[in-house]
Order: structure tokens, then C-alpha cells, then sequence
């Protein structure tokens, strides 16, 4: 038995779930299942055009792994290219990744989320109470 895979990171599934083909009398059951993983390691590579090292990490898993899951998108798209299949994105074990708002600490590296932060906005670090806080926003590619 494999061991269990772990959660990907996603920005967010893909405005169209199902891709079809030109066939006359399409059988539903007769696609391609692509998994959200799949689809975003195919978007970050390709499309926004990151390396694989950073489309790794934008997907919370290794290189290796971040590799393997490109491969896996590689043949499922050109099988239903070349067959003239369907391509329905669909599951996988993932999250969507959230905007963050908030500050870190240049003290102690703390971070933390606050949905009100602001420049402007004045706050001590509450782990170790410094003053020395700057105001972070982190948004998913």
C-alpha cells in the first residue's frame, strides 16, 4: 500500500470544468478525468510560466512529486487530443489557497493574520510585544 498523498495547494478551480469535443454524439462517460492538481500544475508551468521549483512550492509539494503530477496532466491532455475525448477537471486532494492579510514581526518572524490591517494601522507583535511590525499581504498566484 502507497502512502497517503498530501493536500496541494490551488488558487482556485478553473472558470470551465469540462472541456468537450467536437464528436457528433458524445458518450459522458467516454472523458478524460483531469484532477484540479493536475490542472494547476499545468497552469503555473505553463501558462504563468513559473519554473518548476516555484510551482513546487506554489503548490505546498516537492519537485519530484510537482514533476510527476505534470507528467501525469502531459498524458491525460494528449490521450484526449489524440482520441478525441472529453476532459472533465474534477477532485484530487487539495485546498484553495486565501489571500492573507495581517503583519510580521522583525524581531521574531512572527506572523499573523488580522482582516483589518492596514499601513496606517499601529500594532505591537503579540509574541514578543515589539513595536518594529510591518504590514504583509500575500496573494495567491
Amino acid at each position: 500500500m502507497g502512502r497517503q498523498t498530501s493536500k496541494r495547494y490551488v488558487k482556485s478551480p478553473p472558470n470551465n470544468l469540462y472541456f468537450s469535443s467536437e464528436a457528433e454524439d458524445p458518450i459522458i462517460e467516454d472523458n478524460i478525468g483531469l484532477t484540479l492538481a493536475e490542472f494547476e500544475a499545468m497552469r503555473l508551468k505553463h501558462y504563468i510560466l513559473l519554473d518548476q521549483k516555484k510551482s513546487a512550492d506554489n503548490m505546498n509539494v516537492s519537485q519530484p512529486t510537482f514533476s510527476r503530477i505534470l507528467e501525469k496532466a502531459h498524458k491525460k491532455v494528449t490521450q484526449a487530443l489524440i482520441e478525441g475525448k472529453d476532459i472533465r477537471v474534477y477532485g484530487g486532494n487539495i485546498n484553495f489557497k486565501k489571500d492573507f492579510n495581517g503583519y510580521g514581526c522583525l524581531n521574531c518572524d512572527e506572523e499573523w493574520e488580522d482582516r483589518l490591517a492596514s499601513k496606517e494601522r499601529k500594532t505591537n507583535c503579540p509574541k514578543c510585544n515589539s513595536k518594529k511590525v510591518y504590514y504583509l499581504i500575500r496573494e495567491p498566484l
